[in-house]
């Protein structure tokens, strides 16, 4: 399978554009309790006030690790964008890659509303077909995060395809390489998503 490392990675924009390393940056609030990984999608934080950075100034929105959303009832599936790396700690350099449970934190998300981004699929209850492109899956967040190793355990759960407009992802491909083969439950293939309920998006629900 040719995989990802692990989560959600942004490769281009709906316009064929590549993508260069565009983020924003936001803020995860000292009371969220879970780890935050590399890959992992976010969401607002509707719970804490956006934070202001009084060392550099500013204000940041707050995000939270997204988490499974399987069908349209789960409204926290409305998604700001991808991990792609934090701010260091100057407080303590030997931190992995990751955020700490319980702390604040930095983070910067790749949140174009028109990205696409790599992934794996968890495989259960079959893979996501060849002709599922334009069909809509939802995402599994369920694996416990963890800063041992720092990467994403979220991916794409292959048994919800349907057309239902309010989940998540929609499939927009399969990533093009020799031994990403989509007919393997062993070794799903890897895919191509965009997100289909983005924050950024016009008409969403604030926040």
């Amino acid at each position: 399978m040719a995989s990802v490392l692990a989560g959600f990675r942004p490769v281009k924009h709906m316009t064929g554009a590549p993508y260069n390393g565009q983020v924003s940056r936001m803020m995860v609030s000292a009371s969220d309790g879970t780890i935050l990984n590399v890959g992992d999608l976010v969401v607002l934080d509707g719970t804490n006030a956006d934070i202001v950075d009084t060392v550099d100034g500013g204000v940041y929105p707050v995000v939270k690790r997204a988490i499974t959303a399987t069908t349209a009832a789960v409204a926290a599936a409305v998604v700001v964008g991808a991990v792609v790396g934090f701010i260091p700690d100057y407080s303590n350099l030997n931190l992995n890659n990751a955020r700490s449970a319980s702390t604040k934190r930095f983070v910067l998300v790749a949140d174009a509303p028109d990205l696409i981004f790599a992934c794996p699929q968890d495989g259960v209850g079959g893979v996501v077909a060849a002709d599922s492109v334009g069909l809509n899956v939802g995402i599994i967040a369920t694996a416990v995060p963890s800063t041992a190793t720092p990467a994403s355990t979220m991916c794409v759960d292959s048994s919800t395809v349907s057309t239902t407009n309010t989940l998540p992802l929609q499939v927009v491909g399969v990533t093009a390489a020799p031994d990403n083969d989509v007919t393997s439950t062993a070794r799903p293939a890897e895919l191509l998503v965009r997100v289909n309920t983005h924050q950024w998006a016009v008409g969403a629900t604030g926040v």
